[in-house]
Parts: C-alpha cells; sequence; structure tokens
C-alpha cells in the first residue's frame, strides 16, 4: 500500500514492499501531489507484475560483480570468465554510486563515451557487448524497468594501423645481419 505525506512545499511517497518475510519501503519526493499520486501508482502496478522493486537499489557494480561471478562463471570457458574479471575493474570505476532504478540509455551512453574517450573501438565494443548480456539479465529478474541495452552504441579511438611493411632492401639487410 502506497502514502502520501506532505512535507513543507513537498510530498513524500512511500510504497510498502514484502517479500520472502521482510518488509522494505521504497520513498520518493515530489514537488506536487500528482507526480506522488502517478509514481505510487506505478510502483503498485510494478509490484502487481511481480517485478523486484526492492532490490532496485542495488548498486549497478555490485549487480555486475554478481552477475559475473553467479551467472557468467559456469556458462563461459575459463579464458572468456578471465575476460569478464577484467571488465569488473572498469565498471566499478565507471558506474560507481549509481543504482539499477536510476540506469536508463542516456546515463548508460554518457558512461560508455566517457570509456570510449580513452579507449580502442574494440575494447569499447567488447564493454558494451558484456554489459548488454547484464542488462538483460536485470530486466528478466525485475530489476530494471526496460530492456534499454539494444540501444547503446560502441564508440572508440581509432588505432593507426601498427602494420608496416618492410621493403625489399630493408628484408635483405635483416638477413645479412643475422
Amino acid at each position: 500500500m502506497a502514502t502520501i505525506t506532505k512535507r513543507g512545499n513537498s510530498y513524500h511517497a512511500t510504497v510498502s514492499l514484502y517479500k520472502k518475510g521482510e518488509y522494505k519501503r521504497e520513498t520518493k519526493t515530489f514537488s506536487n501531489r500528482k507526480d506522488a499520486e502517478l509514481w505510487t501508482l506505478e510502483m503498485e502496478l510494478e509490484k502487481g507484475r511481480d517485478k523486484n522493486i526492492a532490490e532496485r537499489s542495488t548498486l549497478f557494480p555490485d549487480f555486475y560483480r554478481n552477475w559475473v561471478h553467479t551467472v557468467k562463471k559456469n556458462d563461459v570457458r575459463e579464458a572468456t570468465f578471465i575476460n569478464y574479471k577484467r571488465t569488473l575493474v572498469v565498471v566499478d570505476d565507471l558506474f560507481d554510486g549509481i543504482q539499477l532504478k536510476q540506469l536508463d540509455d542516456l546515463v548508460m551512453q554518457k558512461k560508455i563515451d566517457q570509456y570510449a574517450e580513452t579507449h580502442s573501438k574494440k575494447r569499447a565494443k567488447e564493454l558494451v557487448l558484456k554489459i548488454r548480456g547484464s542488462l538483460k539479465y536485470a530486466y528478466a529478474r525485475g530489476l530494471i524497468s526496460n530492456n534499454f541495452g539494444h540501444l547503446l552504441k560502441s564508440k572508440g579511438q581509432e588505432q593507426p594501423k601498427r602494420n608496416i611493411p618492410l621493403s625489399i632492401t630493408k628484408l635483405k639487410n635483416s638477413d645479412n645481419t643475422a
């Protein structure tokens, strides 16, 4: 059940959540009563659809770490799992302090663009693919309201080609020195 109380010039909305013998509350403050009523109705609908509202306050880096160690550990080869573990540091740095309920495609894209400024296109694409997988899992578990992973675009720095062909004279010189 939701309650709305007036505090000064704002309205404080509270939705009670009961799951597995535990009571939790989700609260939010609004400037007008209409917005507060709309939010409480949306939260009640989400509860009715059996969405996991209480765990939406989990930090994204914590969720991602848990997803890597529980879901991906037994699904992928050891070398791939090591690659997933390397992305943990990147996700911790980029999404520090961001909760699942705060995530949307704009927030996520800004963080990915920030990462892409200093990294190659390939690395940025690998990060986006891993994040998309975790977002799909979060959506399936009801931790985020929509799956926006397909909206994320990977950008990055074009690296100059390192493949410099040898001329025949340089090739002959290198053979003579050996």
